[in-house]
C-alpha cells in the first residue's frame, strides 16, 4: 500500500490520483536521460504530493533543527566545565 510522507498516512490504492500527462517539450537527443523514469506517477488525494519521488519532497533532505532547550542543556554544561577548569587551574596555581 502507498505511503504519503507529507501526510503521515497510508493512501489506498483506489484513492490514488494520477499525476496530469505532458512533460515540458525537451530538446531532440535528451529524452534518453528520461527513458528510466516511470511512465505512472500517483499523487496523494490529501495533498496532491507524487508518491515515491524523492526529488519533491526537499524537507527529507534537511536535518531537523535541535530545540532551544537542548541548546541551553549544552551551554550550562560548557559555561560549569569551563568554571570547573578555572577552579581546577586556580587550586594547582595555589598548591604547587
Amino acid at each position: 500500500m502507498p505511503w504519503c510522507d507529507r501526510c503521515g498516512q497510508e493512501v489506498e490504492e483506489d484513492d490514488l490520483v494520477p499525476a496530469p500527462p505532458g512533460r515540458p517539450a525537451e530538446a531532440p537527443g535528451a529524452g534518453a536521460a528520461h527513458e528510466s523514469e516511470p511512465e505512472r506517477q500517483d499523487r496523494c488525494p490529501s495533498c496532491g504530493s507524487v508518491l515515491g519521488d524523492e526529488a519533491g519532497t526537499d524537507d527529507e533532505d534537511t536535518h531537523p533543527k535541535a530545540p532551544w532547550h537542548f541548546k541551553l542543556l549544552v551551554l550550562g554544561s560548557v559555561s560549569y566545565l569551563g568554571y570547573r577548569l578555572y577552579q581546577g587551574i586556580g587550586w594547582l596555581i595555589h598548591h604547587a
